[in-house]
């Protein structure tokens, strides 16, 4: 049992339809290297803009995988952002992001096995 997405949103969003949940799985593993580099290369030019709309934009794609943590975590990052308030707390949260969203994409690569 997966301990960081729950696939029942995307269940029913896909009404139980195997071939796009995987193929929704897919593109959020594809999607992960990149958007951690986006991510990386964000914090660390300072472009609290871009950081901001990489946490608002991803925040989508956890919902649909059922990572409610990882969703908050990006919406704090999001609103810190976009209100230039405890800039100091930017590497954490990206650190805690990152790490989320690649045991998910190893936790998702596992499920779309048995699926």
């Amino acid at each position: 049992m997966s301990k960081t997405v729950n696939l029942d949103y995307l269940k029913e969003m896909s009404g139980g339809d195997r071939e796009l949940m995987l193929e929704m799985i897919n593109i959020f593993i594809t999607e992960v290297p990149e958007y951690i580099s986006r991510l990386s290369n964000a914090l660390n030019a300072g472009n609290w803009n871009e950081l901001e709309k990489l946490a608002h934009k991803s925040k989508a794609s956890a919902l649909i995988m059922g990572m409610h943590k990882l969703a908050d975590d990006l919406r704090d990052l999001e609103t810190d952002t976009r209100e230039g308030k405890n800039i100091d707390l930017y590497p954490t949260y990206v650190e805690k992001i990152e790490q989320q969203f690649i045991i998910a994409a190893k936790e998702l690569r596992q499920i779309s096995k048995t699926l």
